[in-house]
C-alpha cells in the first residue's frame, strides 16, 4: 500500500476590478463582517477591489457578477477574466485568484458591514493603504492589450507580507 501524498490545495476566489469613468471601485475594509475573524480585524482601513469565494459549480465570471451585486449593489458589465494568480500564504491561505475586470453604470452602495465603497482614480492607488500585491496587479492589468491576459505566482509570509511576485502576460 502506498502512502498518500499531501497535495497543495487552493481556495478559488475572484478579485473584481470594476471601472467607471477612469476610476476603480474599491472597498475600504471596516475590520468587521458577518463572521468576525482576526483576518478581518487585521484588514481594517485597507483598500481592495471587491471579491469573494467561488462556490461549487460556479464559474469565475458568475462569481464576479454575484459579488458585484452582493457587495456593492451594482450590475457588472462586460466582465472578463484578465488574469489568474496562484497565491500562497496570504493570511495563512493558498488561493487561486481569478482577476476579473469589467465596468458598471451604477453607483455602489456606500457602506456595508464589511466596509465603505469608494471610487478611486487608478493613478492614486500609491497614496492608499493597500495589500502589497495590489499595485503590481493593477499595473499588469492596465498594461494589457485587447484579448490579452496574465498569469502569475505570489507568495506571502503567512499574513500580509509580500515575499515574491511574478506576473507575466500570456
Amino acid at each position: 500500500m502506498t502512502e498518500e501524498v499531501q497535495r497543495y490545495t487552493v481556495i478559488p476566489r475572484v478579485l473584481v476590478f470594476v471601472f467607471k469613468n477612469n476610476k476603480l471601485m474599491m472597498m475600504k475594509y471596516s475590520g468587521k463582517g458577518g463572521h468576525q475573524t482576526q483576518e478581518k480585524v487585521d484588514r481594517k482601513d485597507i483598500y481592495n477591489p471587491i471579491g469573494g469565494h467561488i462556490e461549487d459549480g460556479e464559474s469565475p465570471i458568475d462569481c464576479a457578477t454575484k459579488e458585484a451585486m452582493e457587495e456593492a449593489g451594482i450590475k457588472l458589465l462586460n466582465p472578463k477574466i484578465s488574469g489568474v494568480i496562484n497565491v500562497s500564504g496570504f493570511a495563512g491561505k493558498n488561493i487561486m485568484n481569478f482577476i476579473v475586470s469589467g465596468t458598471t453604470e451604477d453607483e455602489p452602495i456606500k457602506e456595508t458591514l464589511e466596509g465603505t465603497m469608494e471610487w478611486v482614480d487608478s493613478k492614486a492607488i500609491d497614496g492608499l493603504k493597500v495589500f502589497p500585491d495590489l499595485k503590481p496587479i493593477m499595473d499588469k492589468l492596465m498594461s494589457l492589450k485587447e484579448g490579452q491576459m496574465f498569469t502569475g505566482v505570489i507568495e506571502f509570509d503567512g499574513k500580509f507580507g509580500l515575499r515574491k511576485i511574478e506576473l507575466k502576460t500570456n
